[in-house]
């Protein structure tokens, strides 16, 4: 086997290599983005009148104030800026939108989440995954059973029970199980950090007070 053969291998089958391929500033810059957003954000909000477009800046600071409790961590190509889709109906906030990545079995899947103007679970699409059933997951009602969940109700129903209750509610049953559990912990993660930084954001940039 030849260099190229085994790096196109390598490539394809090896999460360590997923991991290692995206070092540096352009793959940081690639790794949690929204490749279609004005369809996703259309079939996710079809009442939307336009949407806009904020940085959110994950630095290491940032990624150290995470809760223990939450049930992910920060990949290090995520310590960087990141897109907020904000999207609109007329003149109101309608909700949000961010792409997460999180490791699933065969190497790294990217979600697409939704969340709702009070910032609860609103829903997701995956946006790229080698894992079996990333179709079949797309098609179940998991979106619809996660709906309207807040942040704090998120981490009080998190556990290997919860998890496998959702992996065995109909129309999954092909669809692998860290894909479902990546799908939940994406939609934690974008609420988190949704609520974190960009609240942070925009209070330093509100006008000074008298």
């Amino acid at each position: 086997m030849n260099l190229s053969h085994f790096l196109l291998r390598a490539w394809r089958w090896s999460p360590l290599v997923l991991v290692l391929a995206g070092a540096g500033q352009a793959g940081a810059q690639t790794f949690c983005s929204v490749r279609e957003p004005s369809r996703l954000i259309r079939e996710m909000f079809p009442r939307h009148t336009g949407f806009r477009t904020e940085m959110l800046e994950i630095t290491s600071q940032t990624a150290s104030t995470l809760p223990a409790d939450l049930p992910f961590v920060f990949d290090r190509r995520e310590v960087t800026r990141h897109p907020l889709f904000i999207v609109m109906e007329g003149e109101r906030i309608a909700g949000y939108v961010q792409a997460r990545t999180q490791p699933t079995r065969w190497g790294l899947t990217e979600y697409v989440w939704a969340l709702d103007a009070q910032l609860a679970l609103l829903d997701f699409r995956v946006q790229r995954s080698r894992e079996p059933g990333a179709d079949q997951l797309g098609q179940s009602r998991l979106a619809a059973v996660l709906r309207g969940l807040t942040l704090d109700q998120m981490r009080q129903r998190w556990s290997a029970e919860w998890l496998r209750d959702l992996q065995s509610r109909k129309g999954q049953g092909d669809v692998c199980p860290t894909l479902v559990e990546g799908a939940v912990a994406a939609g934690v993660k974008t609420i988190w950090l949704t609520q974190e930084i960009w609240r942070v954001n925009r209070r330093a940039l509100a006008p000074a007070g008298p």
